[in-house]
């Protein structure tokens, strides 16, 4: 029999040609197709919480984040705690999420009003995140780990090239702080809310703010905060 949750979803990929082309590059059937059509809403279009994608953009950071480590503690059964997190932040860097993204070819499924291209930005890694976090409401823990694994880390991260990189300013303050037993975090915010929009970005060390910098983009004004405060710790 054919059942409401199968017509709706027909109805909603129908409706929504960017959420049939997001369901058929993933391989996803769902009876929940209004999570994954959440996932590809961008703020400047859906302003409330509710209905664009930065909720399940913070619920798949955390997710990914986990299948990520697990999947490092299987794959390097010697590395030691501060090569694991080193190579995890390579991986989920925004520079390397936002290539995951389009090379998924979320870049040009997201609904997004802005003056700048979609490249420019970090809304494809966001959208990644987010259409994880879908993915976990829908299907739950398990069913979500596997599909990190097979449809986003097997086919588009290679392990042996994130080994050679040489990490970004953000990724050598974290190493360097973990070094010295030291706690980090950047602290991001919108700094204008008007386009052109520009975030700024703060680097704590044990509370105390070492560096800031103003960027396009939150990974942008990361890196750069980042960039800025290794000259004031290796000066």
């Amino acid at each position: 029999m054919f059942s409401f949750f199968n017509r709706k979803t027909a109805n909603l990929e129908k409706d929504n040609p960017h959420l049939r082309t997001l369901l058929k590059s993933l391989g996803i059937r769902t009876s929940k197709p209004e999570l994954y059509l959440q996932a590809l809403r961008h703020k400047s279009v859906y302003e409330s919480s509710f209905q664009n994608n930065e909720r399940l953009e913070f619920l798949g950071d955390s997710i990914l984040d986990s299948v990520v480590a697990e999947v490092l503690y299987e794959k390097f059964p010697q590395g030691k705690e501060g090569f694991l997190t080193q190579i995890r932040s390579r991986i989920v860097s925004r520079s390397s999420l936002n290539n995951l993204g389009i090379a998924l070819q979320l870049d040009q499924l997201i609904e997004v009003q802005m003056g700048r291209e979609i490249k420019e930005t970090s809304l494809s890694g966001n959208a990644l995140e987010a259409v994880i976090g879908a993915y976990y409401l829908d299907k739950g823990f398990r069913a979500t780990n596997k599909f990190i694994r097979n449809e986003i880390l097997a086919p588009h991260v290679d392990f042996n090239t994130i080994l050679t990189q040489e990490p970004d300013p953000k990724s050598r303050v974290i190493e360097k702080a973990q070094k010295s037993k030291v706690k980090v975090h950047f602290h991001t915010s919108i700094f204008q809310k008007e386009e052109p929009q520009s975030f700024q970005s703060k680097v704590i060390f044990d509370g105390n703010e070492i560096a800031s910098a103003l960027g396009a983009s939150k990974k942008k004004a990361e890196q750069k905060a980042a960039a800025e405060a290794l000259r004031q710790i290796e000066s």
